[in-house]
């Protein structure tokens, strides 16, 4: 009899689990690749096939810095091998592999603070259905995700044991996430945290101190030196208004974004907020009330705040769950059902899961060829194809969310400008001149003047293609409803 008893808690916990993982496979199953993943694998493929490191850009036309400070250098390195021996597969499984890490170290810390596996469980599921903005196939993010869970669970581990013997894994962890991704900044500022909330709690502040300087002589085990420091003051400075994901929520909302995710983020602020007012915590809520900083700010810093929320908030009703399993009506409705039916319920969403997430073929890459509603982004094939087919070369200035695919698919042959290594390679002069361009601004033509390129490939639905489309000095080679390719006269 206690042996039946074991096998049905442990198929419970085994369906609750699979439940769970099928569940955020599917809402991670994104297929679109990301225009970032040419950047790293074009670097890659010359750090591999050259045998040398690029400190100068080797891709654009265009004047740039000195030295090239590309703080996502080592995935690059990581990814091309793993691309050309296994394609896209091998990158998806990366992703999905460090996406399930990443939320099961934020389960082991709500475990390892005293939630219910339940509960714990139903932390993760909460904040699942906004991870997908960090995950779309393949960035360097996941390891700054993946570092910034591990950080956490090590720092909580140790402030709630006051056992700091593991924390020096985090010195290695750091050297690795600096050259990986420039995110690490995330992982020094929970390390920081740390140490003021256990020196504002009377609490032993020291290791963590000793941590934080430590971790950040750690990161100078690049290939830049202290020239990585100045890349990243500058990066994290410097405003991007064409990349949606560095919108703050409230330009989000007015610029027409799904309102859905925004107020789902709201609600979490709100659940935080009653955590922090009932746990009075000081070192969680530091590290809570920071994120969700960050997050209203910047949308794609919202990922660092749902670990936290799935880490912590699980309290909220840990001891509600446990209440409620005994509570008369509960206990008489479970008798009735038994485990029996819901079981199967679960069994079944498992198996629909599992159905969906096949049907996304979610090992493979998607480049969509037109903008349509489900996708806004998508790739100038066609272009790309008249290219091939006419054997063009030269100076192609492009619109900057292709720019690092056409450095993947037409270097050496071709050099571009400008693209998404931004603010990594190219000067600010020259990001203005190039802005001008691409939203006609009245000296839209300047940037053709200073840099004059042998081809355009411009979206063709902008007001800069019409302006082009009337100026003798260019011809159109080609359009379709997404991109058109000129030629100089």
């Amino acid at each position: 009899m206690a042996a039946e008893i074991d096998l049905d808690k442990t198929l419970i916990k085994t369906t609750i689990a699979a439940l769970l993982v099928t569940t955020v496979l599917y809402r991670l199953g994104a297929t679109v690749a990301d225009a970032d993943l040419w950047g790293y694998l074009a670097f890659g493929r010359v750090f591999w096939e050259t045998g040398r490191f690029p400190y100068d850009d080797p891709f654009s036309f265009v004047p740039t810095l000195h030295p090239w400070v590309y703080h996502e250098w080592l995935t690059g390195v990581v990814f091309y091998p793993i691309y050309r021996a296994t394609g896209a597969a091998g990158l998806q499984t990366l992703k999905y592999t460090c996406a399930l890490a990443t939320l099961g170290l934020a389960y082991a810390t709500a475990r390892k603070r005293g939630s219910t596996a339940l509960a714990a469980a139903f932390g993760v599921f909460l904040v699942h259905n906004l991870f997908r903005m960090g995950y779309s196939p393949v960035r360097a993010q996941v390891f700054t995700y993946l570092f910034f869970a591990l950080s956490l669970y090590l720092l909580e581990s140790a402030r709630l044991s006051r056992r700091h013997d593991r924390l020096w894994w985090l010195l290695p962890v750091m050297v690795l996430w600096c050259n990986l991704h420039g995110g690490f900044p995330a992982g020094l500022g929970l390390i920081f945290l740390y140490g003021l909330g256990a020196a504002l709690s009377r609490q032993p502040a020291r290791p963590f101190w000793l941590l934080f300087i430590l971790c950040g002589l750690a990161t100078l085990i690049n290939p830049y030196g202290l020239k990585y420091w100045t890349y990243l003051y500058q990066a994290i400075s410097m405003p991007r208004p064409m990349i949606s994901e560095w919108a703050s929520v409230p330009q989000a909302y007015l610029s027409g974004a799904n309102p859905g995710p925004l107020l789902y983020f709201l609600l979490l602020l709100a659940f935080a907020a009653i955590w922090c007012f009932r746990a009075r915590e000081l070192t969680p809520a530091l590290a809570l009330a920071l994120t969700a900083y960050l997050g209203w700010r910047h949308l794609r810093h919202q990922l660092f705040f749902l670990i936290l929320c799935a880490a912590f908030l699980p309290g909220l009703w840990s001891a509600y769950l446990e209440d409620l399993r005994f509570r008369p009506g509960v206990q008489t409705l479970c008798q009735r059902l038994g485990w029996k039916i819901p079981l199967a319920a679960a069994l079944l969403v498992v198996v629909l899961n599992t159905h969906n997430f096949i049907k996304l073929s979610p090992f493979s890459f998607r480049l969509p060829t037109l903008p349509v509603a489900e996708s806004p982004f998508y790739y100038p094939l066609g272009a790309l194809g008249y290219i091939h087919a006419h054997n063009l070369s030269g100076k192609i200035l492009t619109f900057f969310d292709w720019g690092e695919y056409l450095i993947w698919d037409l270097s050496p042959r071709c050099r571009v400008a400008l693209d998404g290594r931004f603010e990594t390679v190219y000067p600010p002069e020259v990001v203005k001149d190039y802005l001008d361009f691409i939203y006609a601004a009245p000296n839209w033509r300047g940037f053709l003047e200073k840099y004059p390129p042998d081809l355009i490939l411009i979206d063709s639905r902008t007001q800069t293609c019409r302006l082009l489309q009337e100026d003798p000095g260019w011809r159109q080679l080609y359009a379709d409803a997404g991109c058109a390719l000129f030629s100089s006269q």
